[in-house]
């Protein structure tokens, strides 16, 4: 499972070095890596109301954010690497495939609508991947590409303190192998020869303190299952839904370049 926030994949760390400072430790763990893998609740609402389409979720995770897009009436296949989370997936959207997403096993099929939610970041070469996948679109179809956005208010004020810290989640996450802010996003976008034509983003006002919530409420903190369950279907959760995330969305709007935790495009092949 490879990602953030829609996600997506768990990892195990190789000891690469034997003896780091307790600030440098995140980036050569041995043990598991659990992610926590939020509802994307930007992309959901980029995606509207669409129904009847062939969707393909490249790093679906848990299936997350995906499987509300086949509640919505669409046929979603996920491709993940991870088989705890292909476990869960399976369970939440039509088909899901037991594959690296970078040697992926579909062939002559077509989708609708292709999904990167949190992928691309997770990749040395996150352009020629992209690039790949876009002979599997139908004629007229999308892609729709989610990327934390590496100019978060949190990270600029890290930066002037002179700090750059890898955390478990997060824009940070020592997962992460590539960085964006939102004109660098279009710009790789772009480059594969997909035009932009939608946008939004999440807010990132409370983000930041994703960990410190992971702690309190338990999400993603059992040895066998990193399942965001208890944290998403918690009280506190649902209650900042419904009243700091629309405020969040308010303020974040006036800045986006440094209040959005995530970036999210919907492209299309550019027209000769």
């Amino acid at each position: 499972m490879l990602n953030e926030e829609s996600g997506h994949s768990t990892f195990n760390i190789e000891h690469s070095q034997s003896q780091k400072s307790a600030a440098a430790v995140n980036m050569y763990e041995s043990k598991n890596y659990q992610y926590f893998e939020d509802v994307n609740w930007g992309l959901l609402r980029l995606w509207d109301d669409r129904k009847n389409l062939d969707v393909l979720d490249v790093g679906c995770g848990f299936a997350t954010t995906s499987q509300h897009i086949e509640k919505r009436g669409n046929r979603v296949t996920g491709i993940e690497s991870s088989a705890e989370a292909v476990a869960v997936a399976r369970t939440r959207v039509s088909e899901v495939i037991h594959a690296d997403l970078q040697n992926h096993p579909l062939g002559g099929r077509r989708f609708d609508v292709i999904i990167f939610a949190d992928v691309l970041e997770h990749l040395p070469w996150p352009v020629g991947v992209l690039r790949g996948y876009l002979d599997l679109l139908k004629d007229g179809g999308r892609v729709i590409v989610s990327l934390p956005n590496v100019g978060l208010w949190s990270v600029r004020l890290n930066l002037l303190l002179g700090r750059f810290q890898y955390e478990e989640t997060g824009v940070l996450d020592r997962t992460h192998l590539r960085f964006f802010t939102r004109r660098t996003a279009r710009e790789m976008i772009e480059s594969t020869g997909l035009e932009i034509v939608r946008r939004t983003y999440n807010p990132g006002l409370v983000r930041p303190f994703v960990p410190l919530a992971k702690k309190l409420l338990g999400g993603g903190r059992t040895s066998d299952s990193h399942d965001p369950s208890s944290l998403l279907e918690s009280r506190p959760y649902k209650l900042y839904l419904k009243t700091i995330y629309p405020i969040e969305r308010i303020v974040a709007s006036a800045w986006p370049g440094a209040l959005a935790f995530q970036m999210i495009f919907e492209g299309q092949k550019k027209v000769d």
